[in-house]
């Protein structure tokens, strides 16, 4: 069955109508589940780095790391505030803790000074082993010994590294088919790997304008850079996970690849293409 598509192509094959930047808003934003700086930026006509400098006092030094109920300012005249000196450690987790609505283990992890991948291993017999989905009522473990053993098996997983500079706002027409947010992270990808074709289908994990499907056909070296690119800057371009060559990566899984099940073609079994899912 033959699905619509967006096709990239080359500068001299396509004519790539102008959208200007967002306007500017200005104001106040009170943090909600799924809100990263990235995606803020995009919808306020502005830098995911310049809320960070005008917040730092508010976000911390990490710019990944953000907590429902935050209140951000956005926008205002002026130059970005100096950067505070770097905020003390927070304490040690230890007790209990039980989960409400609009929890995450990342955020849970950094009131208490311990990461996610720690809590998750101490409570998986709680949590199950996908780590974005939490109950409310549930009880979770915040230190213990088991923690420290998972944690050295994860050792050698790397880790998504932010990139310094700033997601850029999305300048061709043909971009048009995915949400608004997602939208400058789909060109940034593409462009940074050279790729001419992106595709997207209806009915596509998660939705049809939160997935892109990056088309390598059989330059599998490519395919590599765009996976390992996307890897490399997740928290940044707000990505969900990666599937590539039959495996998926995402932040259950610390970002180390996991095989998945034969779904019979190449194209099924993304050989061809990185398929990449966003945040909403």
């Amino acid at each position: 069955m033959a699905y619509p598509a967006v096709v990239l192509a080359a500068a001299s094959a396509v004519t790539l109508g102008a959208i200007g930047p967002a306007a500017a808003h200005t104001g106040e934003h009170t943090v909600r589940s799924g809100d990263t700086l990235s995606k803020l930026a995009a919808g306020h006509g502005t830098t995911w780095r310049s809320i960070h400098d005008a917040n730092r006092d508010t976000i911390g030094a990490d710019p990944n790391v953000l907590r429902v109920g935050q209140v951000l300012t956005i926008g205002g005249s002026g130059a970005a505030p100096a950067a505070a000196p770097a905020a003390a450690p927070a304490p040690a987790a230890a007790g209990s803790y039980t989960v409400v609505a609009g929890d995450t283990l990342a955020g849970i992890a950094a009131r208490h000074g311990t990461t996610w991948q720690d809590l998750h291993a101490l409570n998986l017999g709680v949590i199950g082993p996908n780590a974005n989905v939490l109950r409310v009522g549930q009880v979770l473990a915040l230190s213990g010994g088991g923690a420290v053993l998972e944690r050295a098996s994860r050792a050698e997983r790397p880790a998504p590294a932010p990139a310094p500079a700033p997601a850029p706002v999305a300048t061709s027409a043909a971009y048009d088919q995915w949400d608004v947010h997602v939208r400058p992270a789909v060109q940034e990808i593409a462009e940074a790997n050279g790729v001419g074709t992106v595709l997207t289908r209806p009915g596509h994990s998660p939705t049809a304008g939160r997935a892109a499907d990056f088309m390598v056909y059989t330059d599998a070296a490519k395919g590599n850079a765009v996976a390992q690119y996307v890897i490399d800057n997740a928290a940044r371009l707000g990505v969900d996970y990666v599937i590539w060559q039959q495996r998926i990566a995402g932040p259950w899984t610390g970002w180390a690849w996991q095989p998945m099940a034969d779904r019979g073609s190449a194209t099924a079994n993304h050989m061809d293409h990185p398929h990449v899912a966003f945040l909403p």
